[in-house]
């Protein structure tokens, strides 16, 4: 019994000392790009973009709300992902992110990061990101593409007080194109 509570106060005093060690910003970038924009998709970053099909639109171009979705490459084994914050012009953007930075960094937010195109057709399918540390840019990454949270759809029914069809025009992100659940 000794033995056990010993091993339940290590444990409660390991998890304190990590979370002491970690900041209270710390966050991945799936769990940010979620709790900023209301997508409801989970799993690895690079999965977003074919988990999205069919229930939010996506597309080649950037636009301020939308979840840019990087590819899986040997540096991001689970991809990445940001949100547009705004577009500066047709090959920069900026974004919000989190979990990009390495080292003492690593798990922080970052806001309005320069973001730009430099794939040969001007498609966004391949950019660099500027590491605020050195103020330059890095590595070339592949992008998937990107998620537009906020979907407008047509809901039609029926109104109750006056039995007539009604035909609504509504925007809601949990949603996506299917709309609200039926039934």
């Amino acid at each position: 019994m000794l033995a056990r509570r010993c091993i339940v106060v290590a444990a409660a005093l390991g998890v304190a000392f990590l979370a002491f060690l970690t900041p209270a910003s710390a966050m991945d970038c799936v769990a940010y790009a979620r709790a900023t924009t209301g997508l409801a998709l989970t799993g690895d970053a690079w999965r977003w973009w074919d988990v999205a099909a069919g229930t939010y639109a996506r597309g080649r171009r950037p636009q301020a709300g939308a979840v840019m979705v990087f590819a899986q490459t040997r540096a991001m084994r689970h991809g990445h992902v940001a949100v547009v914050r705004a577009i500066r012009g047709p090959r920069e953007i900026l974004i919000d992110q989190a979990n990009w930075q390495t080292g003492n960094r690593r798990g922080e937010i970052d806001v309005a990061v320069s973001v730009i195109d430099v794939s040969p057709r001007n498609d966004w399918s391949d950019v660099r990101v500027l590491w605020q540390r050195t103020s330059s840019y890095g590595r070339v990454n592949p992008v998937r593409g990107f998620i537009y949270p906020n979907q407008r759809y047509l809901v039609r029914g029926v109104d109750p007080a006056t039995g007539r069809a009604v035909e609504l025009l509504m925007a809601d992100h949990r949603w996506g194109r299917r709309g609200p659940p039926q039934g």
